[in-house]
């Protein structure tokens, strides 16, 4: 045989073992090869590149073998420009292994092999896939014989088992009724194990091995199955469907394991939609064992932890099958270079104490199916922030209470020991209030302990905390004394909160302790949670001895201590608590990001749960009473014009009456210079108020909404188009005769062609009977068969469009609601350790309904393909609605803007704030044919821009940085782009902002490469393995005095700058040069499930960088928020006008307050919530105004009917409210009259003494 030359690429190194092992064959046999094979960590930078391609073009073979695109080979696009400059006959025979079902790597063999379609590239690729070092041995031959006219073509591919069972303990493949004889117990735990068959096939076993052991160490039996996954026609293999009923069922069909663990990457159900019923039918959890593509040393002192590919392979992905994950067991080492190949080998290497934890939990799933519910504990977790009274069980849209006294009921039924049963949510929230809580300001130490049914001394924990790290233990030490600490110790012993209940310990979630030692939230941002905290999950583990815990609703604080992004180490404080103890979160379904924190870094299975039901705002009181003024205005002009003088006073009169010229910024000179454009501009707002969709109370966990208020949600759910099915408003304003998108544009406009009504009018009557033909199909049961017979009832004639809708309400919504029955049905399945299925996650009201039913495990985004095609038309209206309003306030393009980026709002929308601030900067993404990823970004020209590139900054959560680290990245990258565009600076914002900046820096010193790479940042976020952004606490805590205090926290927390060379390297300098060109801020809301004032965060996160802007530039800046509730339909209002906008629609909306009011204690201490929030938004963007505290203070405070309910369900409630009433005053932040001080100071007085004798 005759020598040749083959240059080889591998983009993932799993086959070059065997391919060094195949040539060592081959030259055995007495073959002649010189082989030159690089992988994709070789070729990290250009030269290296410029190497490889300098030797395939001189090589006589290439072989290309691609992972998910020509990506997967960094030398692509220069090996493609070179080989296409060679002249035919002097080029190599090329052959590119493509990935299957990829496109780009599909095209890329089409476009690139020599042979390609031809039988020998068809049997060199067959080799290829079918791998082994028999295989690649032959493959040499082949191509010899093919290179030099060979007698024959060499031995054919040998197929080796597509599946089998592999055990260390037997050599070859064993039978499963051998293995099952031999190895399998009965009477034991019976986990499943499934692997990649190429591990198999290259020997790369040793954490396959360890995890086997590790298993049968335990005492449980373990069933290991090597496959391919996929059914591939050519190979004809059997695919993952074969192996799980061969292997994981029994002869007749029942599942013989009771857990299944994965560390497989991808999702099987993506590639594959048949493959969807495997894993509920197997119905046992799914353990993912992510492995690391990183070495082991590299992991281990990575605060990111897994690197940013494996986000999505190891975690997102398999997400979309309802994996359970977990932490990894596995890092690529890659330190051996191939003397053979001269090749760097790769191997997965076992951490075995990450495997020994991810067994320990798997069989801790495994066994609640082994477990009778009557010997079963659960502990429940009410959580409980910020540590009140008033605020235990926290859950953003859940009535947390009323939901898990029907778990306890359900639980009853299904067997589980419960002693006590509960009239109503409120005896649930009072029996907690009864015993010891986290508030510390109400009872004595004495008094406490006296109410603890929880209790750990000396001789319990203190063995606890001596088996922490010592790094762990030393830190808690150093920031809480020694073990036990001052928090919740009394007499040496530690207390904790909750209530015992046969075998239930219903708890509440332990302080975080920023607030406990508000000090440190100015000096250590990686404060350690107190010992207490720790100690508390350590006792329900080992003195209650839970088998499973409930996290009720969103969110806790345990998937957000500091640690590892994901891929958690033993050194990661929610690893340290939550230990191996099986995790169950209801969590509502449209927070995705949150929910995906906890998934991540709790191990938790997500049962997901229904926002509330939601209603239309409608007008009430004084907006009422003006919208009458205006009809009767309206009227007048025509039939009495005598009245218009009298009626113009009149309505100006109610208008300031009702403070609605603050909201139209105008004054009574302005509105009568021309008051038939202020009529249009007051008669169109009060229309979007009353028009705004808003929040009907809490939802109860499993209790779908009925009557009246299914037929409103219905009707909200259907207000924009769902998929394919039309918008059910748009429908009937279609059928009333009119254009939509001329309705919504007049909505204040009384217009001939709308019959002389207002755009508003047709809007507010459409909705009117599009509640009443939802409530006609209610009184006929949602039958599918009446929509034909409700449309010609209430319409007069048949309608396409309508009736596609009726019918999709009768015949998929309206069950899909139902069903949030599962949301309980799932919740107990997990506990009995069965499969939760998975499920998509959204808004609901944003044209995402097909997201139900709930009680599913919900997955998010794969982030590759971020941001879609969808977001980004989405992103374009944002960016321009944001220029058009600074263009309409200042006359010029904003020198910067800084974008607050949420992780869940990435989730949620795909994308649109990332595509906002690529269009923004004047780029557009390029999408990959086929998979739909994001493969790069493309300069839009000036001409089709049509304005300067605008510089961004966005401040990212710490969820975002966690889950989008490719996206920070590529933000990175775009600076970089736009940077090294030779465009004027009038043009070019970033270019010249960077480019001034640099000159400042080398000024002081810095080299040219620093200065650029200091200039050029602009995602900034707090510091890696931390979340938040330090003003919460401050204003929670009272501790602050100036609004500096606040700013200068928020720059604390925020200027920790990511990109190439910076993964949150603390950048102080270059954030505050940031702020201080930061003419704009703008926050995207994609959703009125949830507005400014639903949430902490809100103010905490966007509030702070309002606030940290003024710090540095001496003003505020202009304040934007976006709304794209209407995707098609994008808004951009103030911060202000979106403040004044919610306390309209929603906060002082008696249909709102009532709404709540169902809900007893959870709903008042939600109401208390908001006082929290109105307070801290003023405190940071100055956006509450004297009126509104005014407003707020006599809805909440002061009316006499909430001030009895309040003192009835929750006082504290009431004493939380008017203590931040007083407080606002104290600090100058309202200017209340002296008569409202005084009655808030005697109602604050009241209730204090009326609470001490609450409490005893």
């Amino acid at each position: 045989m005759k020598p040749y030359v083959l240059c080889y690429f591998s983009a993932t190194a799993t086959e070059l073992p065997s391919l060094s092992e195949g040539i060592i064959q081959y030259r055995n046999a007495g073959g002649a090869v010189h082989i030159h094979a690089r992988t994709q960590t070789q070729l990290f930078d250009g030269s290296r590149q410029e190497a490889f391609v300098r030797q395939a073009l001189a090589a006589d073979v290439v072989i290309i073998t691609l992972h998910g695109g020509t990506k997967s080979f960094p030398a692509f696009e220069l090996f493609s420009e070179r080989l296409a400059a060679l002249e035919p006959d002097v080029r190599p025979l090329v052959h590119v292994q493509p990935t299957g079902g990829d496109e780009d790597s599909i095209e890329a063999a089409r476009e690139m092999s020599t042979e390609f379609g031809t039988v020998f590239w068809d049997t060199v690729k067959q080799y290829l896939e079918y791998g082994s070092q028999v295989n690649y041995a032959r493959l040499m031959t082949y191509i010899n014989n093919h290179l030099h006219g060979g007698e024959h073509g060499g031995e054919p591919p040998l197929e080796l088992p597509h599946e089998g069972i592999y055990h260390p303990d037997f050599n070859g493949v064993v039978e499963l009724k051998e293995y099952l004889a031999k190895k399998v117990d009965p009477a034991k735990p019976t986990i499943g194990l499934w692997f990649y068959q190429t591990y198999w096939l290259n020997n790369n076993l040793v954490f396959v091995d360890a995890i086997i052991r590790s298993i049968e160490a335990t005492g449980a039996n373990v069933i290991p199955v090597f496959h391919l996954r996929y059914r591939d026609a050519g190979r004809k293999n059997r695919g993952a469907d074969y192996v799980a009923d061969r292997y994981f069922r029994d002869d007749k069909g029942a599942p013989r394991i009771q857990a299944l663990i994965n560390p497989q990457m991808f999702s099987m159900t993506l590639v594959c939609p048949e493959y969807a019923g495997i894993l509920p039918g197997l119905n046992v959890p799914f353990i993912q064992a992510m492995t690391c593509s990183s070495p082991y040393l590299e992991w281990k002192e990575s605060i990111q932890g897994l690197p940013t590919m494996d986000v999505s392979y190891s975690a997102a992905q398999p997400e979309f099958d309802g994996a359970l994950i977990t932490v990894p067991v596995a890092t690529r080492e890659q330190e051996t270079i191939d003397p053979v190949t001269g090749a760097l080998l790769a191997k997965y290497m076992p951490i075995r104490e990450r495997v020994d934890k991810m067994v320990r939990l798997t069989l801790n799933w495994a066994r609640l199916s082994r477990i009778k519910n009557e010997e079963k504990k659960v502990a429940i977790i009410f959580h409980h922030y910020p540590p009140r009274n008033d605020r235990i069980g926290c859950a953003a849209g859940l009535d947390s209470f009323a939901s898990v006294t029907r778990l306890l009921e359900e639980m009853s039924r299904r067997g589980y020991r419960v002693d006590r049963f509960y009239a109503d949510g409120d005896e649930l929230a009072h029996e907690l209030l009864s015993r010891m809580t986290c508030d510390q300001r109400w009872l004595t130490p004495d008094r406490m302990f006296e109410r603890a049914e929880a209790v750990a001394d000396s001789d319990r924990y203190l063995p606890w905390h001596r088996e922490l790290p010592e790094s762990i233990a030393e830190k808690q030490t150093a920031d809480w004394g020694e073990m036990p600490g001052e928090l919740f110790v009394h007499d040496g012993k530690l207390m904790f909160a909750g209530a015992m209940n046969g075998n239930v310990f219903i708890s509440v979630q332990p302080p975080r302790g920023y607030l406990e030692n508000i000090d440190k939230i100015y000096h250590d941002l990686y404060l350690s949670p107190p010992h207490h905290y720790l100690a508390q999950y350590r006792y329900i583990r080992d003195v209650f001895k839970a088998d499973v815990v409930m996290h009720v609703g969103k969110h806790g604080s345990l998937e957000w201590l500091p640690g590892k992004a994901l891929g958690l180490s033993e050194l990661c404080y929610p690893d340290l608590a939550i230990m191996e103890l099986p995790n169950v979160y209801p969590y509502i379904i449209n927070d995705p990001g949150e929910g995906t924190q906890a998934k991540r870094r709790s191990y938790c299975c997500i049962i997901d749960h229904l926002p509330p039901a939601s209603t239309n705002s409608d007008l009430y009181d004084d907006m009422a009473k003006v919208e009458g003024l205006v009809n009767d205005y309206s009227l007048a002009v025509n039939a009495d014009p005598a009245k218009v003088e009298i009626l113009r006073s009149m309505i100006w009169d109610a208008v300031e009456a009702a403070n609605l010229h603050a909201d139209l910024e105008i004054d009574r000179d302005a509105a009568m210079a021309d008051f038939d454009a202020f009529l249009e501009k007051l008669h169109a707002y009060l229309h979007e108020v009353g028009d705004t969709m808003i929040n009907d109370g809490l939802h109860v966990f499993g209790s779908p909404p009925e009557g009246d208020r299914l037929s409103e949600y219905v009707a909200q759910l259907t207000r924009l188009p769902n998929g394919n099915v039309p918008s059910l408003r748009e429908s009937v304003v279609a059928w009333m005769g009119h254009d939509y998108d001329d309705v919504i544009e007049n909505r204040g406009r009384r217009l001939e062609r709308f019959g002389n009504k207002a755009g508003g009018d047709i809007l507010r009557e459409a909705h009117a009977i599009a509640v009443d033909l939802v409530k006609q199909l209610s009184f006929r049961r949602f039958n599918p068969e009446a929509v034909i017979d409700v449309v010609r009832e209430r319409i007069k004639r048949r309608n396409a469009d309508m009736e596609a809708v009726l019918e999709y309400i009768t015949g998929t919504l309206v069950p899909n609601i139902r069903r949030c029955t599962d949301e309980l049905f799932y919740s107990l399945a997990a506990f009995e350790g069965r499969f939760v299925p998975p499920g998509p996650t959204g808004s609901p009201t944003r044209g995402q309904a097909d997201i139900l039913p709930t009680g599913r495990n919900f997955y998010s985004v794969d982030p590759n393909k971020i941001p879609d095609k969808a977001a980004w038309e989405v992103g374009v209206r944002l960016g321009d609605a944001l220029i058009e309003r600074y263009l309409a306030e200042t006359g010029r393009y904003p020198d910067s803007i800084g974008i607050l980026v949420y992780g869940t709002v990435t989730m949620r929308t795909h994308g649109d704030d990332i595509a906002e601030i690529y269009y923004l900067m004047g780029l557009r993404p390029v999408w990959q044919k086929g998979s739909g990823n994001v493969a790069g970004l493309e300069v839009i020209p000036l001409e089709e821009l049509k304005r300067p590139r605008l510089d961004v900054v966005p401040r990212v959560s710490g969820f975002f940085r966690d889950s989008f680290p490719n996206l920070m990245e590529m933000i990175d990258e775009a600076v970089r782009i736009v940077t090294a565009l030779k465009e004027p600076p009038e043009s070019n914002f970033i270019r010249r902002n960077v480019y001034k900046d640099m000159e400042e820096y080398r000024t002081e010193g810095m080299g040219e490469e620093d200065a650029f790479r200091e200039a050029s940042f602009r995602v900034f976020g707090c510091p890696p393995g931390t979340y938040g952004a330090g003003v919460a606490e401050l204003i929670e805590s009272k501790n602050w005095q100036t609004q500096e205090d606040l700013g200068n926290n928020y720059i604390r927390y925020s200027s920790h700058a990511y990109g190439t060379g910076s993964y949150g390297n603390q950048k102080p300098q270059a954030f505050r040069r940031m702020l201080s060109r930061m003419d704009v801020t703008v926050k995207n809301e994609d959703s009125r499930e949830y507005d400014m004032m639903s949430c902490t965060d809100y103010y905490n996160y966007y509030g702070g960088l309002i606030v940290a802007a003024k710090t540095v530039r001496g003003e505020l800046p202009f304040a934007m928020m976006g709304d794209s509730a209407d995707p098609k339909r994008v808004r951009m209002r103030t911060t202000f006008e979106e403040a004044k906008h919610v306390l309209r629609s929603r906060l002082v909306n008696p249909k709102w307050l009532e709404g709540m009011m169902r809900h007893g204690y959870k709903g008042a201490g939600d109401i208390s919530h908001v006082m929290d929030i109105v307070l801290g938004w003023d405190a940071t963007a100055e956006v509450v105004e004297d009126w509104m505290y005014e407003k707020i203070a006599s809805a909440y405070a002061l009316d006499p009917r909430m001030q009895e309910w309040m003192k009835e369900v929750n006082p504290y409630a009431l004493q939380n409210i008017l203590d931040k009433l007083l407080e606002a005053i104290g600090r100058g932040m309202w200017n209340a009259e002296d008569e409202m001080q005084e009655e808030l100071r005697n109602a604050y007085l009241e209730m204090e003494g009326e609470i001490e004798e609450w409490t005893e």
